[in-house]
């Protein structure tokens, strides 16, 4: 009776990645097997096995994730055996965190901290994410550190397996110093007007720095309200205190409305 080809090489490919998101995730793996003519076999026969089955099962190529740890996924067709170290990890969650990143000056660094952890709550100690800067003229990650390149706004995102994290990044003047704005009190005459605050940074020389940028907030929004470029419009009676701030340095004003 003739006898079919028999596998005589088998490739296993390893996973994309070691992250995955929940326990009993399928992953199907990528194998070749070739014949002893040097020809990919469609259908093999093969038998499957892994060497820790609480880790994860293997049946027809599609291992099945249970849950985190490292297991030995086998393969044999004929004579011919392959197997495959996996080290799994069902990525719980992600914390990133730059202290001081919104208040940054040029050429300084902030060593980004980083904690993963799995299902168990277990932390990560290898996992390190991909990092990546939406302007990097701006603020770009190296070796794990975040650094200030020029005066700006930049959000700093890292990815680790399913998971991502946004730092958002002010990079200011080295020798920005203080605050100050055009008036510290207004009285409104009535409800609907408005009135522009302008402000402006300045460095230790007391020059005009004009790439730092700037955030507005109102105390109470039912009694003024601001807008980004700083106009506040009177909102209903009552005393609100209109605050300008870049990263750490802040000036305000107060408004009354009658």
């Amino acid at each position: 009776m003739a006898c079919g080809p028999t596998p005589t090489s088998i490739t296993l490919q390893p996973l994309e990645s070691k992250f995955l998101r929940t326990p009993g995730q399928n992953v199907k793996l990528d194998y070749v097997v070739l014949d002893d003519e040097g020809n990919r076999m469609s259908e093999p026969k093969l038998r499957w096995t892994s060497s820790a089955p609480e880790v994860a099962l293997v049946q027809d190529g599609v291992v099945t994730v249970r849950r985190s740890g490292k297991t030995v996924i086998g393969v044999t067709g004929g004579k011919v055996r392959e197997a495959l170290p996996l080290d799994v990890v069902i990525l719980n969650s992600l914390d990133v965190r730059a202290p001081g990143a919104d208040f940054l000056e040029v050429g300084r660094t902030i060593k980004l901290r980083v904690v993963a952890r799995n299902e168990q709550g277990a932390s990560l100690a290898d996992a390190m994410p991909a990092f990546t800067s939406s302007d990097e003229t701006v603020a770009r990650v190296e070796d794990g550190q975040l650094v200030a390149v020029r005066p700006g706004s930049a959000t700093v995102s890292a990815t680790l397996g399913h998971l991502s994290r946004h730092i958002a990044v002010q990079v200011v003047p080295a020798d920005f110093a203080r605050l100050g704005l055009n008036l510290t009190h207004h009285q409104f005459q009535r409800r609907g007007q408005s009135v522009m605050l302008q402000a402006r940074a300045f460095n230790r020389s007391g020059v005009v720095l004009d790439t730092v940028p700037l955030e507005w907030f109102s105390s109470d929004a039912n009694v003024v309200s601001v807008s980004q470029d700083g106009r506040v419009t009177a909102v209903g009676t009552g005393r609100a205190v209109v605050s300008v701030v870049a990263g750490r340095r802040r000036t305000a004003a107060e408004f009354v409305v009658p």
